[in-house]
Protein backbone atom coordinates (compact mmCIF):
# COMPACT_ATOMS: atom_id res chain seq x y z
CA UNK A 1 0.00 0.00 0.00
CA UNK A 2 1.38 3.42 -1.15
CA UNK A 3 1.86 6.47 1.41
CA UNK A 4 0.83 9.94 0.17
CA UNK A 5 3.65 11.88 1.51
CA UNK A 6 2.77 14.75 4.06
CA UNK A 7 2.86 17.61 1.72
CA UNK A 8 -0.11 16.02 -0.80
CA UNK A 9 -1.72 14.78 2.50
CA UNK A 10 -1.77 18.33 4.05
CA UNK A 11 -2.94 19.41 0.60
CA UNK A 12 -5.81 17.33 0.04
CA UNK A 13 -6.95 18.20 3.88
CA UNK A 14 -6.80 22.00 2.86
CA UNK A 15 -8.88 21.44 -0.04
CA UNK A 16 -11.81 18.97 1.64
CA UNK A 17 -12.05 22.32 4.12
CA UNK A 18 -12.24 24.78 0.91
CA UNK A 19 -15.24 22.59 -0.12
CA UNK A 20 -16.86 22.45 3.01
CA UNK A 21 -16.64 25.83 3.59
CA UNK A 22 -18.05 26.74 0.54
CA UNK A 23 -21.20 24.45 0.96
CA UNK A 24 -21.47 26.29 4.05
CA UNK A 25 -21.89 29.38 1.94
CA UNK A 26 -23.87 27.93 -0.49
CA UNK A 27 -26.17 25.67 1.57
CA UNK A 28 -28.49 28.35 2.31
CA UNK A 29 -30.22 29.66 -1.09
CA UNK A 30 -34.12 30.78 -0.44
CA UNK A 31 -36.03 32.13 -3.39
CA UNK A 32 -35.52 35.60 -3.58
CA UNK A 33 -38.34 36.89 -2.87
CA UNK A 34 -38.15 40.32 -4.55
CA UNK A 35 -41.70 39.87 -5.82
CA UNK A 36 -43.30 39.88 -2.51
CA UNK A 37 -41.37 43.57 -2.33
CA UNK A 38 -44.22 45.12 -4.91
CA UNK A 39 -47.04 43.83 -2.91
CA UNK A 40 -48.41 46.56 -0.98
CA UNK A 41 -49.93 45.54 2.06
CA UNK A 42 -53.23 47.06 3.75
CA UNK A 43 -53.13 48.89 7.36
CA UNK A 44 -56.44 50.53 7.86
CA UNK A 45 -55.00 52.63 10.54
CA UNK A 46 -52.47 54.25 8.05
CA UNK A 47 -54.73 56.36 5.03
CA UNK A 48 -51.62 56.50 2.91
CA UNK A 49 -50.67 53.18 3.31
CA UNK A 50 -54.45 52.11 3.16
CA UNK A 51 -54.58 54.25 -0.56
CA UNK A 52 -51.56 52.84 -1.89
CA UNK A 53 -53.30 49.46 -1.24
CA UNK A 54 -56.32 50.64 -2.82
CA UNK A 55 -54.20 51.24 -5.61
CA UNK A 56 -52.52 48.12 -6.05
CA UNK A 57 -55.62 45.82 -5.28
CA UNK A 58 -57.77 48.21 -8.26
CA UNK A 59 -54.88 48.56 -11.31
CA UNK A 60 -52.26 46.19 -10.04
CA UNK A 61 -49.58 48.85 -9.84
CA UNK A 62 -47.38 48.86 -6.36
CA UNK A 63 -46.60 52.68 -5.92
CA UNK A 64 -43.43 53.73 -3.69
CA UNK A 65 -42.24 57.11 -2.06
CA UNK A 66 -38.44 55.45 -1.98
CA UNK A 67 -36.40 54.40 -4.73
CA UNK A 68 -35.18 51.57 -2.24
CA UNK A 69 -37.91 49.25 -1.56
CA UNK A 70 -36.48 46.80 0.66
CA UNK A 71 -34.57 44.07 1.15
CA UNK A 72 -33.68 40.34 0.94
CA UNK A 73 -32.20 37.47 2.85
CA UNK A 74 -29.91 35.93 0.40
CA UNK A 75 -27.33 33.77 2.41
CA UNK A 76 -24.94 33.34 5.71
CA UNK A 77 -21.22 33.92 4.66
CA UNK A 78 -18.35 32.16 5.70
CA UNK A 79 -18.23 34.67 8.59
CA UNK A 80 -21.51 34.00 9.79
CA UNK A 81 -22.94 37.17 8.98
CA UNK A 82 -26.34 37.66 6.51
CA UNK A 83 -25.83 38.53 3.39
CA UNK A 84 -28.92 40.74 1.66
CA UNK A 85 -29.71 42.20 -1.54
CA UNK A 86 -31.47 45.81 -2.07
CA UNK A 87 -34.30 46.31 -4.40
CA UNK A 88 -34.63 49.39 -6.17
CA UNK A 89 -35.89 51.42 -8.68
CA UNK A 90 -33.62 52.03 -11.37
CA UNK A 91 -34.24 55.29 -13.26
CA UNK A 92 -31.75 55.03 -15.74
CA UNK A 93 -32.75 51.29 -16.94
CA UNK A 94 -34.26 51.99 -20.78
CA UNK A 95 -35.34 49.40 -23.33
CA UNK A 96 -31.60 49.37 -24.49
CA UNK A 97 -29.60 48.91 -21.42
CA UNK A 98 -28.66 51.91 -18.91
CA UNK A 99 -27.39 55.67 -19.97
CA UNK A 100 -25.97 55.68 -15.70
CA UNK A 101 -22.84 56.81 -17.25
CA UNK A 102 -23.96 59.80 -18.44
CA UNK A 103 -27.16 61.17 -16.81
CA UNK A 104 -27.54 61.07 -12.98
CA UNK A 105 -30.83 61.88 -11.00
CA UNK A 106 -31.08 64.28 -7.96
CA UNK A 107 -34.25 63.39 -6.19
CA UNK A 108 -36.03 64.95 -3.05
CA UNK A 109 -38.21 62.34 -1.37
CA UNK A 110 -41.53 62.52 -0.42
CA UNK A 111 -41.93 62.91 3.36
CA UNK A 112 -44.84 65.08 3.99
CA UNK A 113 -48.08 63.45 4.63
CA UNK A 114 -50.59 65.89 2.99
CA UNK A 115 -48.44 66.10 -0.23
CA UNK A 116 -47.62 62.56 -0.30
CA UNK A 117 -51.73 61.80 -0.31
CA UNK A 118 -52.21 64.43 -2.80
CA UNK A 119 -49.26 62.29 -5.03
CA UNK A 120 -51.21 59.15 -4.77
CA UNK A 121 -54.58 60.92 -5.63
CA UNK A 122 -52.78 62.12 -9.04
CA UNK A 123 -51.17 58.48 -9.70
CA UNK A 124 -54.94 57.23 -9.19
CA UNK A 125 -56.68 59.95 -11.42
CA UNK A 126 -53.72 58.93 -14.06
CA UNK A 127 -54.39 55.26 -13.46
CA UNK A 128 -58.15 55.50 -14.34
CA UNK A 129 -57.46 57.68 -17.30
CA UNK A 130 -54.85 55.38 -18.86
CA UNK A 131 -54.88 52.24 -20.83
CA UNK A 132 -53.40 48.86 -18.58
CA UNK A 133 -50.38 48.42 -21.56
CA UNK A 134 -49.34 51.91 -19.89
CA UNK A 135 -49.24 50.73 -16.10
CA UNK A 136 -45.57 50.80 -15.25
CA UNK A 137 -44.30 47.83 -13.28
CA UNK A 138 -44.31 50.19 -10.34
CA UNK A 139 -44.51 53.84 -10.13
CA UNK A 140 -42.00 56.29 -7.81
CA UNK A 141 -43.62 59.29 -6.43
CA UNK A 142 -41.22 62.16 -5.50
CA UNK A 143 -40.85 65.60 -4.31
CA UNK A 144 -38.60 67.34 -6.81
CA UNK A 145 -36.25 65.41 -9.38
CA UNK A 146 -33.27 67.00 -11.48
CA UNK A 147 -31.70 65.34 -14.27
CA UNK A 148 -27.88 66.26 -14.53
CA UNK A 149 -26.49 65.71 -17.55
CA UNK A 150 -23.49 67.41 -19.59
CA UNK A 151 -26.12 69.84 -21.13
CA UNK A 152 -27.26 71.29 -17.47
CA UNK A 153 -29.67 70.76 -15.34
CA UNK A 154 -32.87 69.73 -15.91
CA UNK A 155 -36.28 69.91 -13.80
CA UNK A 156 -38.09 66.71 -14.30
CA UNK A 157 -41.70 66.09 -13.83
CA UNK A 158 -42.05 62.51 -14.90
CA UNK A 159 -39.21 59.68 -15.98
CA UNK A 160 -40.48 56.54 -17.63
CA UNK A 161 -38.29 53.74 -18.18
CA UNK A 162 -38.73 49.86 -19.31
CA UNK A 163 -40.40 49.00 -16.21
CA UNK A 164 -40.42 51.97 -13.99
CA UNK A 165 -42.31 55.46 -13.72
CA UNK A 166 -41.96 58.45 -11.92
CA UNK A 167 -43.83 61.27 -11.15
CA UNK A 168 -42.15 64.60 -9.25
CA UNK A 169 -43.27 68.24 -8.72
CA UNK A 170 -47.03 67.37 -8.16
CA UNK A 171 -47.07 69.53 -5.76
CA UNK A 172 -47.78 72.14 -8.61
CA UNK A 173 -50.36 70.64 -10.32
CA UNK A 174 -53.67 71.93 -9.09
CA UNK A 175 -56.22 70.05 -7.83
CA UNK A 176 -58.71 70.93 -10.81
CA UNK A 177 -55.77 70.56 -13.72
CA UNK A 178 -54.72 66.90 -12.43
CA UNK A 179 -56.75 65.52 -15.32
CA UNK A 180 -55.51 67.59 -18.10
CA UNK A 181 -51.70 66.81 -16.61
CA UNK A 182 -52.41 63.19 -16.28
CA UNK A 183 -53.65 63.08 -19.97
CA UNK A 184 -50.72 64.61 -20.90
CA UNK A 185 -48.05 61.99 -18.98
CA UNK A 186 -50.11 59.40 -20.60
CA UNK A 187 -49.47 61.02 -24.32
CA UNK A 188 -45.89 61.45 -23.19
CA UNK A 189 -45.63 57.66 -22.45
CA UNK A 190 -47.28 56.67 -25.30
CA UNK A 191 -44.70 58.82 -27.30
CA UNK A 192 -41.69 57.63 -25.59
CA UNK A 193 -42.40 53.88 -25.86
CA UNK A 194 -43.16 54.68 -29.84
CA UNK A 195 -39.59 55.29 -30.03
CA UNK A 196 -38.43 51.39 -29.22
CA UNK A 197 -39.84 50.52 -32.92
CA UNK A 198 -37.21 51.41 -34.97
CA UNK A 199 -38.51 49.58 -38.55
CA UNK A 200 -41.93 51.26 -38.13
CA UNK A 201 -40.43 54.30 -37.43
CA UNK A 202 -37.94 54.03 -40.26
CA UNK A 203 -40.73 53.25 -42.74
CA UNK A 204 -42.61 56.44 -41.29
CA UNK A 205 -39.12 58.63 -41.81
CA UNK A 206 -38.90 57.54 -45.20
CA UNK A 207 -41.45 58.32 -46.85
CA UNK A 208 -40.40 62.26 -47.50
CA UNK A 209 -37.40 63.40 -48.73
CA UNK A 210 -34.77 65.36 -46.90
CA UNK A 211 -35.33 68.38 -48.94
CA UNK A 212 -38.61 69.22 -47.44
CA UNK A 213 -37.46 69.50 -43.84
CA UNK A 214 -36.26 72.69 -42.44
CA UNK A 215 -37.66 74.95 -45.01
CA UNK A 216 -39.30 78.18 -45.43
CA UNK A 217 -43.28 77.36 -46.16
CA UNK A 218 -42.89 79.87 -49.24
CA UNK A 219 -40.37 77.73 -51.44
CA UNK A 220 -42.94 75.64 -51.97
CA UNK A 221 -45.62 78.08 -52.47
CA UNK A 222 -44.13 81.02 -53.60
CA UNK A 223 -46.98 82.33 -55.30
CA UNK A 224 -49.34 81.91 -52.14
CA UNK A 225 -49.93 85.01 -49.94
CA UNK A 226 -52.04 85.08 -46.52
CA UNK A 227 -54.95 86.32 -47.01
CA UNK A 228 -54.80 89.75 -44.78
CA UNK A 229 -53.19 92.77 -44.17
CA UNK A 230 -51.51 92.96 -41.26
CA UNK A 231 -50.84 96.06 -39.30
CA UNK A 232 -50.16 97.49 -42.30
CA UNK A 233 -47.35 95.37 -43.52
CA UNK A 234 -46.39 94.68 -46.71
CA UNK A 235 -48.03 91.52 -48.66
CA UNK A 236 -46.39 88.58 -46.68
CA UNK A 237 -45.47 84.96 -48.09
CA UNK A 238 -47.83 82.47 -46.83
CA UNK A 239 -47.16 80.42 -43.74
CA UNK A 240 -49.77 78.18 -41.66
CA UNK A 241 -50.48 80.73 -39.17
CA UNK A 242 -54.13 79.01 -38.59
CA UNK A 243 -52.30 76.00 -37.40
CA UNK A 244 -51.29 78.20 -34.11
CA UNK A 245 -53.12 76.41 -31.24
CA UNK A 246 -54.62 79.64 -30.32
CA UNK A 247 -56.08 80.81 -33.55
CA UNK A 248 -58.20 76.78 -33.63
CA UNK A 249 -59.58 77.26 -30.11
CA UNK A 250 -59.73 81.08 -29.71
CA UNK A 251 -62.34 83.36 -31.28
CA UNK A 252 -61.52 86.09 -30.10
CA UNK A 253 -57.85 85.66 -31.75
CA UNK A 254 -59.37 84.88 -34.60
CA UNK A 255 -61.50 88.07 -34.91
CA UNK A 256 -57.65 90.20 -34.01
CA UNK A 257 -55.88 88.34 -36.86
CA UNK A 258 -58.05 89.20 -39.54
CA UNK A 259 -59.30 92.85 -38.12
CA UNK A 260 -57.54 94.04 -41.40
CA UNK A 261 -59.12 92.08 -44.41
CA UNK A 262 -58.69 90.62 -46.79
CA UNK A 263 -56.52 92.77 -49.48
CA UNK A 264 -54.69 89.54 -51.04
CA UNK A 265 -56.52 87.23 -52.34
CA UNK A 266 -59.76 87.47 -53.85
CA UNK A 267 -60.54 84.09 -53.16
CA UNK A 268 -61.20 84.61 -49.44
CA UNK A 269 -64.01 86.96 -48.29
CA UNK A 270 -63.13 90.34 -46.84
CA UNK A 271 -64.50 91.75 -43.39
CA UNK A 272 -64.46 89.82 -40.26
CA UNK A 273 -64.77 86.24 -40.64
CA UNK A 274 -67.54 83.90 -39.60
CA UNK A 275 -66.59 80.62 -37.95
CA UNK A 276 -67.10 78.85 -40.72
CA UNK A 277 -64.79 80.91 -43.30
CA UNK A 278 -62.32 80.23 -40.78
CA UNK A 279 -63.23 76.85 -40.47
CA UNK A 280 -62.99 76.94 -44.54
CA UNK A 281 -59.78 78.36 -44.31
CA UNK A 282 -57.80 76.16 -41.78
CA UNK A 283 -58.62 73.74 -44.04
CA UNK A 284 -57.10 74.89 -46.92
CA UNK A 285 -54.04 75.35 -44.57
CA UNK A 286 -53.79 72.11 -43.40
CA UNK A 287 -53.78 70.87 -47.23
CA UNK A 288 -50.96 72.75 -48.09
CA UNK A 289 -49.22 71.45 -45.11
CA UNK A 290 -50.57 68.32 -45.29
CA UNK A 291 -49.61 67.97 -49.20
CA UNK A 292 -45.84 68.24 -48.03
CA UNK A 293 -46.46 65.08 -45.61
CA UNK A 294 -46.55 67.37 -42.53
CA UNK A 295 -48.79 68.20 -39.68
CA UNK A 296 -47.76 71.56 -38.68
CA UNK A 297 -44.45 74.13 -38.90
CA UNK A 298 -41.19 73.75 -36.36
CA UNK A 299 -42.40 74.73 -33.06
CA UNK A 300 -39.11 75.95 -32.20
CA UNK A 301 -38.55 77.69 -35.05
CA UNK A 302 -41.84 79.54 -35.81
CA UNK A 303 -44.62 78.74 -37.83
CA UNK A 304 -42.75 80.23 -41.13
CA UNK A 305 -40.49 76.97 -41.33
CA UNK A 306 -41.27 73.37 -41.66
CA UNK A 307 -40.17 71.01 -39.40
CA UNK A 308 -36.40 70.94 -39.37
CA UNK A 309 -35.73 66.87 -39.29
CA UNK A 310 -37.60 63.37 -38.75
CA UNK A 311 -37.27 63.77 -34.77
CA UNK A 312 -39.37 67.12 -34.91
CA UNK A 313 -41.95 65.43 -37.51
CA UNK A 314 -42.62 62.32 -35.86
CA UNK A 315 -43.17 64.26 -32.56
CA UNK A 316 -45.49 67.11 -33.73
CA UNK A 317 -47.38 64.09 -35.34
CA UNK A 318 -47.62 62.24 -31.90
CA UNK A 319 -48.77 65.43 -30.71
CA UNK A 320 -51.75 66.04 -33.24
CA UNK A 321 -52.49 61.94 -32.70
CA UNK A 322 -52.79 62.70 -28.69
CA UNK A 323 -55.09 65.54 -29.02
CA UNK A 324 -57.88 63.91 -31.69
CA UNK A 325 -59.19 60.90 -32.00
CA UNK A 326 -59.02 58.77 -34.75
CA UNK A 327 -62.32 59.70 -36.76
CA UNK A 328 -61.74 63.48 -35.99
CA UNK A 329 -57.93 63.20 -37.05
CA UNK A 330 -59.23 61.54 -40.74
CA UNK A 331 -61.46 64.28 -40.83
CA UNK A 332 -59.04 66.98 -39.92
CA UNK A 333 -56.37 65.11 -43.16
CA UNK A 334 -58.70 64.01 -45.27
CA UNK A 335 -57.53 66.14 -48.08
CA UNK A 336 -54.11 64.77 -47.44
CA UNK A 337 -53.55 61.32 -47.86
CA UNK A 338 -50.00 61.39 -47.38
CA UNK A 339 -50.10 62.53 -44.01
CA UNK A 340 -53.02 59.84 -43.49
CA UNK A 341 -50.27 56.83 -45.05
CA UNK A 342 -48.18 58.39 -42.05
CA UNK A 343 -50.62 58.27 -39.30
CA UNK A 344 -51.39 54.74 -40.21
CA UNK A 345 -47.55 53.63 -39.71
CA UNK A 346 -47.64 55.01 -36.21
CA UNK A 347 -51.50 54.03 -35.32
CA UNK A 348 -51.05 50.29 -35.70
CA UNK A 349 -47.76 50.69 -33.73
CA UNK A 350 -50.08 52.33 -30.54
CA UNK A 351 -52.89 50.61 -31.02
CA UNK A 352 -51.13 46.91 -31.87
CA UNK A 353 -48.13 47.29 -30.46
CA UNK A 354 -49.05 49.18 -27.17
CA UNK A 355 -52.62 48.23 -27.12
CA UNK A 356 -53.76 51.50 -26.79
CA UNK A 357 -57.03 52.96 -28.67
CA UNK A 358 -56.86 56.37 -30.01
Amino acid sequence: MRHLKRPALLGLLLLACLLLACQKEDGITPGTGFENLYTIQDDPNDSIQHKRYELYTTYGVPVFFNDTIGKVFVKTDVNGDSVFRYETLDLNWAFSGTNSGSVTYQVTRLTDPGLMMKSLRFAEIFLKNSQQALYPYALWLTEKCYQLSSAGVEQKEIISRYRNLMFSWINQINEEDMLEKAAGYRNEIVKLKVQNYSDELNAFNNMLDESLYDKNWGKFYPDERIPYWRNSASLQIWFPWPLVEEWEQDSSYRKEMMTYGNVTNPNWPEGVWTDEEFDNYALYCRGLVGALGFVSYDPGYGNRFTPRNTDVDLELYLEEMMKYPRKQFLERWESSPLVIKKYEILYAIIRDELGVEL
